[in-house]
């Protein structure tokens, strides 16, 4: 059974024009009927009546959960080395009110059926509530209280945000907001107001207040139907028909890598270096070492302290020789020796002077020594290293760049 409303050839109204009543179309339902109800519903929204959205982190507010979107960050900042790559994370719970409203209609539109009638709860189902629903739905010009996740405000008519969601990183954070439309692009047509009974058997024409009745059983057909209810969650609901309502909204990080580092070092080293250096420092050493071990080369310079090994001696020896000698001399010799001595000796003692010889054996002592060495140096080593570090670099680091964690759409049912 349809609403009835009056006819007339011209508007406004009037005894002269009045042509009777008639059958209100889906269109004029919409014009009318549909901007009225909605606009009461948006009205009265603040997330805790029949059929309406609420957001918070808290999981505090009543309602049905239709989703979550988890939003998760890096505890360190970017660039920070080493990492664990700890995250924290907030929860938004997504709720969409389901608990029954109170209906209370003590003014009711009239239908024809074989006579002008009072229509039933379940005729206001079904011929009216039911397409003021699909008129919000398909948000017409004269509809508002559809829901949408946008990050700026859909077009056509007003939006107000009701909640904000946010994804947190530390390059800088998105927002997203539930928007609700609170305003419609074109005002009510009211040549096409409803009628109620007045007394038992004449008709008028019905207020706004009173058409706004109906909004809890509107509010009520939208749970027990489910078309006009929502679900947050990343891919489509799987009983019914739905629609993306706005923008994707994603869960990011930071993302936690190794970094692989080549190149050059330019600063000061100071610290125990204990690795193995194999080339060639070309830095100078001076100062004093004491040097213990196996030397073979040529050295020049003031050596003091015990020579020790074999040695072939071709020099001139000028001082006083004592020593017994056999030979056909046949005697002792004190003296002095002026001569050339030519052969193997071994040497033990100290020797004070000038060696230009090749030596072999042991050298102890303590040397100025400058000049370059190559081999293993174990040590302490605090000059300053600037060259090619082309070793190990371990831990992870913090990226400017971020991984997607997860994704979230909002839906609403349409059939």
């Amino acid at each position: 059974m349809r609403p009835l409303r009056v006819k007339a050839s011209s508007t406004p109204i009037t005894s002269s024009n009045f042509q009777g009543l008639q059958e209100m179309t889906n269109s004029e339902i919409n014009q009318y009927l549909s901007y009225v109800i909605t606009n009461k519903f948006a009205t009265d929204t603040d997330g805790t009546g029949t059929a309406e959205l609420n957001v918070d982190t808290a999981n505090a507010l009543a309602g049905t959960s239709i989703g979550t979107f988890t939003d998760t960050i890096r505890d360190d900042a970017i660039g920070d080395h080493p990492t664990d790559g700890a995250t924290s994370s907030t929860t938004y719970y997504f709720k969409q009110v389901t608990s029954a409203a109170t209906e209370n209609i003590t003014n009711r539109l009239v239908g024809y059926d074989s006579a002008i009638k009072e229509m039933t709860d379940a005729d206001l189902d079904t011929d009216i509530l039911d397409k003021v629903v699909l008129d919000m739905i398909n948000e017409t010009d004269y509809t508002v209280g559809q829901y949408t996740l946008a990050a700026s405000a859909p077009t056509g008519g007003t939006w107000t945000s009701r909640y904000t969601i946010t994804d947190s990183a530390q390059g800088g954070n998105t927002q997203i907001y539930l928007w609700q439309k609170t305003s419609p692009t074109s005002s009510a047509n009211s040549d096409f107001t409803s009628l109620k009974l007045s007394g038992t058997s004449a008709t008028r024409m019905m207020t706004a207040a009173e058409i706004e009745q109906m909004v809890p059983n509107f509010r009520n057909r939208i749970i027990d139907t489910g078309i006009g209810t929502y679900k947050l969650q990343e891919t489509t609901p799987g009983t019914g028909t739905w629609t993306q309502m706005g923008d994707t909204f994603t869960d990011t990080r930071q993302q936690v890598s190794g970094d692989a580092y080549a190149g050059s070092f330019g600063g000061s080293f100071a610290g125990n270096f204990t690795n193995e250096f194999a080339g060639t420092f070309a830095d100078t050493y001076v100062g004093d070492k004491t040097y213990t071990g196996g030397y073979t080369g040529a050295f020049s310079g003031e050596y003091s302290g015990n020579f020790i090994g074999t040695s072939t001696y071709a020099n001139n020896f000028t001082g006083n020789y004592i020593l017994y000698y056999s030979g056909f001399v046949g005697g002792n010799f004190a003296g002095t020796y002026a001569g050339f001595f030519t052969g193997a000796k071994t040497y033990t003692g100290a020797y004070t002077g000038l060696y230009n010889q090749v030596f072999t054996g042991d050298f102890i002592g303590t040397s100025a020594y400058s000049g370059s060495y190559s081999g293993a140096y174990t040590g302490i080593f605090t000059n300053e290293f600037s060259g090619s570090y082309t070793g190990d670099y371990t831990g992870d680091t913090i990226q400017a760049s971020k991984d997607t964690v997860s994704t979230v759409r909002l839906w609403l049912r349409t059939a």
